[in-house]
């Protein structure tokens, strides 16, 4: 919990408004009342009227010390935290603190933050929301595994009308060189030995491989709905870069070196904006769709550099992406399917020899040139409903998993009442047998002379399986 000072005695400070304070001082100024006659009248302490008075000043701050990052920097975190809840990147508590660490590294201000954690404390979070009563901690819909492994028409419908809203009011409809798609995808240093023909029956049929498992690398794609793809960009582990790298690659690719690891982070996704994106996007207002990972979202000065180069960021849906985001829809799998083929060329021409960073250039290059056309980037808009616009596109299959447990539910609900349907009938025939079988005897009992009924033998009952006598 943040330490709070709580003064001690009776006397409650600031307990004026500014409205007050506004019509003392306007009270004085005409000369209607003195001083002390309009504290008294207003209920401003004197000493306040008279230094407020020669300085014209009726604004009415917070008491006590200024918050770390000062009002126009948290103004600044709360225009930010808006706009991403509105683009579907609602930040959690966690990123918040992450921005504000990341801002009073930026802007130089002093501080007292987790260095080692990268995050504003929790005293910090708590006091900040205090201050900004516009905001407040919301619990995230759950999301079943189902939902999670499937579509939610929900959801869906929620993206679509806001896809439509920003298309409209931007007028980006008929613009499909303004609308763009940004995924990555990792590939490996490796080939995949694929299906091969042998004898019948033939067993642990071998494939030579470069290795067991070879390295990964992330590689960044983009392209609009009018089949225009930015080169793309690989991120590697590593701190040193050789130029040896690129060679191969489709022109105005580029290498970035990570040393943590090869996944795109903040800082690797905005350096990606500055470099790659905004030096080819056209003039005016463009749209940028991405998946709601937290590299996408956690950097405010990012976000302001896409305000001010006329972007919008719109967030997909979550686990949407195999029907919703155009790159995983008709792009990656040709990609992958085209870079394999080439490792599996390369080691048959080259045996014995492995795959390394200074191949891997040509190798995405070949791939590169056979996947990213025109038809496979016009094709993934159309099939995601993007360009032209058509929510219908989603296919219906895509929202079957949302209602398998309604579906498997019902059918146990419905096979349930079968059974029991079944067993009162089951139960109704057996009593009517038996009654049927308590009457014949007793119609028999009737008839038969009581002399012969010691001396009379009860035929046996056929059973299912059994022959009588």
């Amino acid at each position: 919990m943040p330490t709070r000072y709580k003064r001690t005695g009776t006397c409650s400070r600031a307990s004026w408004t500014e409205q007050q304070l506004s019509k003392a001082i306007k009270a004085v100024n005409e000369n209607r009342l003195g001083v002390n006659e309009a504290a008294r009248a207003f209920g401003v302490p004197a000493t306040t009227l008279r230094r407020r008075k020669s300085k014209n000043n009726t604004r009415k701050g917070p008491l006590g010390p200024s918050s770390t990052l000062g009002d126009d920097v948290e103004a600044k975190i709360v225009k930010h935290i808006i706009k991403l809840q509105k683009n579907g990147f609602a930040p959690t508590r966690t990123d918040v603190r992450a921005m504000a660490f990341k801002l009073a590294e930026q802007l130089g201000i002093k501080h007292r933050f987790n260095k080692e954690s990268g995050l504003a404390g929790f005293p910090w979070l708590q006091l900040f929301m205090q201050r900004n009563p516009t905001l407040s901690v919301r619990k995230a819909e759950g999301v079943s595994i189902n939902r999670a492994l499937g579509m939610n028409r929900k959801d869906v419908d929620g993206y679509f009308k806001l896809l439509e809203q920003i298309i409209t009011e931007n007028s980006l409809i008929g613009k499909p060189g303004h609308i763009f798609n940004m995924d990555e995808t990792g590939l490996q240093l490796n080939n995949k030995p694929g299906h091969v023909i042998a004898k019948k029956g033939s067993k642990n049929i071998a494939g030579i491989s470069s290795g067991e498992k070879g390295e990964t690398i992330t590689v960044i794609s983009c392209c609009n709905a009018e089949g225009v793809f930015i080169p793309p960009t690989c991120v590697m582990k590593g701190k040193n870069k050789k130029p040896e790298f690129e060679d191969g690659m489709p022109p105005g690719s580029m290498v970035y070196m990570s040393q943590k690891s090869a996944y795109v982070n903040s800082e690797i996704f905005f350096q990606w904006l500055r470099d790659q994106f905004v030096p080819r996007k056209p003039i005016g207002v463009v749209l940028l769709l991405l998946d709601g990972h937290a590299s996408h979202c956690s950097n405010v000065e990012m976000l302001e550099y896409c305000v001010e180069h006329d972007i919008i960021l719109l967030c997909l849906p979550s686990h949407t992406t195999q029907f919703l985001q155009p790159l995983d829809r008709s792009f990656f799998k040709s990609l992958k399917l085209n870079y394999y083929s080439a490792c599996n060329l390369y080691i048959k021409n080259n045996p014995g020899r492995k795959l390394t960073r200074l191949q891997f250039g040509q190798l995405l290059g070949d791939a590169w040139n056979k996947s990213a056309t025109v038809n496979n980037a016009a094709s993934a808009f159309r099939a995601t409903g993007i360009v032209p616009f058509n929510p219908l596109a989603i296919p219906d299959y895509a929202f079957l998993t949302e209602h398998a447990n309604v579906d498997i539910h019902e059918t146990e609900v419905q096979n349930e009442a079968a059974m029991e349907v079944q067993n009162e009938a089951a139960m109704e025939v057996q009593n009517e047998a038996a009654m049927e079988e308590q009457n014949e005897v007793g119609m028999e009992e009737q008839h038969e002379p009581r002399a012969e009924s010691p001396n009379k033998k009860t035929p046996e009952k056929c059973t299912p399986g059994k022959n009588a006598g």
